[in-house]
């Protein structure tokens, strides 16, 4: 345990030296602000992109001619890319589940880890906590139990292993790490609405102890404080530098000012001018189905405006910015309209290459996920040696494996094979099955066999 934090004498101050200790908290004003397409400089800075105001003339109740002003709104198209951006990452990272291999002959305790993944929905937390840390940067789990007696675990136990993820608009946190990187004290901050009050409570994990306090009439007062049983801070955080648009918001907000730009024009420009030279005799009668003007003078002509074609840069602008912010930020365009015609290569190991930014960027991210990982394995081992006594002497040793995801078209990728192999079945069907999903194999095969024989006894009669 660090010394400084291990002397402080009161709540108090260990609270206040955590604070001041701890990774500094993320902006969550600023990315809220970037994530939310309402909130976009495009749609709130009135003094960068000011409605218009438009002088009109009017006749008023005596048949007067007068002059008014009106404010035109201006078009405003906010393009939520953020949010693309951090849906695409996540995609990529979790959109396979992660696999764990066994290190060990004995799978007990393994078992039990998967059937508390499972029983928790992890496939989904584990896409909360990606989609968290690239929207804020910071995420965190925390692991505890609740009595509730079950057999879900393959043993009957009186408790329940939960998790809750922690997310920093909610919560704030300050985990404290000693010179080697290991943390060692970690303080969650959050509100809490009591009777209709919003009330402010404080929790401290370290090794040993679990303090939860709030903010009373006189200060700060304990409300529990527990030994902690397992020996290690029940809590996973995962911290990156960076939201994952960091790298383009400056494109971002420049493609809605093209989009609005384009708007405006638009609106201006696409009902048709029709410019007249010379003196017009005729009109447009609404009672004649044969609608002529007639022109006095040699040089009289009419003839509609049609707008310069400057928007071709507009548009050139745009399709750079566009692939910019994809291969900045390590993504790929995953819109029907961009794979288009690209049915061959995905169903190829062609498709490899044609995601292979997104993939790096996974790579990358396994530096932080592989340990984190590995430390929500230590926890729940811990939990489960405290749950069942016959895990006091047993391990969990396993590797996590994360798949970056690959769009194919297996059903195309296996025909190709069966033509190679003469069009022999590639799979068993028990195989079959168990890739489509089918838990209870062996039944489910009995039960097919069994309706075919009756199909077949059907037929004879």
């Amino acid at each position: 345990m660090d010394e400084k934090f291990n002397n402080l004498q009161t709540i108090g101050e260990k609270i206040a030296y955590l604070k001041d200790n701890g990774i500094p908290l993320p902006n969550i004003e600023q990315y809220n602000a970037e994530w939310d397409e309402t909130r976009h400089r495009i749609m709130t800075d009135l003094y960068n992109y000011p409605d218009r105001i438009v002088e009109y003339e009017y006749t008023d109740e005596l048949g007067q001619k007068k002059e008014g002003k009106r404010i035109e709104k201006l078009n405003r198209i906010p393009l939520a890319y953020q949010k693309e951006i951090v849906a695409n990452a996540v995609t990529f990272l979790y959109g396979n589940p992660v696999k764990y291999t066994n290190n060990l002959e004995d799978v007990s305790m393994y078992d039990a880890y998967l059937k508390i993944l499972d029983k928790e929905k992890i496939i989904f937390l584990d896409r909360e906590i990606a989609k968290s840390n690239g929207r804020f940067t910071q995420c965190a789990e925390l692991w505890w139990v609740d009595e509730e007696p079950n057999n879900y675990y393959g043993f009957p136990s009186q408790f329940r292993l939960k998790i809750n993820i922690l997310t920093p608009d909610k919560n704030k946190m300050y985990p404290y790490f000693n010179e080697q990187g290991d943390m060692i004290a970690f303080l969650r901050e959050y509100e809490k609405r009591i009777e209709g009050v919003k009330v402010k409570y404080y929790e401290i994990y370290t090794a040993e102890r679990i303090a939860i306090l709030r903010d009373g009439n006189g200060g700060i007062e304990l409300v529990s404080e527990t030994a902690n049983n397992i020996g290690k801070i029940p809590i996973v955080f995962y911290q990156f530098e960076n939201v994952e648009w960091s790298k383009v918001q400056k494109a971002i907000e420049r493609l809605e000012e093209i989009s609005s730009d384009a708007g405006e024009v638009n609106k201006k420009f696409s009902a048709p001018i029709l410019a007249l030279n010379g003196e017009v005799t005729g009109s447009f009668s609404k009672d004649k189905t044969g609608k002529v003007l007639q022109l006095k003078g040699d040089n009289s002509r009419a003839e509609f405006v049609q707008p310069p074609n400057a928007s071709d840069s507009l548009a050139n602008e745009k399709e750079d910015l566009e692939s910019i912010l994809y291969k900045m930020t390590n993504s790929v365009n995953i819109s029907p309209e961009a794979l288009e015609g690209m049915g061959n290569m995905l169903a190829t190991e062609n498709a490899a290459y044609l995601f292979m930014l997104p993939h790096l960027k996974v790579m990358d991210k396994m530096s932080v996920y592989v340990p984190a990982l590995k430390r929500r394995m230590s926890i729940v081992k811990s939990f489960l040696q405290l749950m069942n006594a016959s895990f006091r002497n047993s391990d969990l040793d396993a590797e996590p494996v994360i798949t970056p995801y690959i769009i194919n078209n297996e059903a195309k990728f296996y025909e190709m094979l069966m033509t190679v192999n003469g069009n022999q079945p590639l799979f068993s069907q028990k195989s079959t099955m168990e890739r489509a999903g089918v838990k209870n194999v062996d039944e489910e095969i009995a039960e097919i066999n069994s309706e075919m024989e009756k199909k077949a006894g059907n037929d004879l009669l």
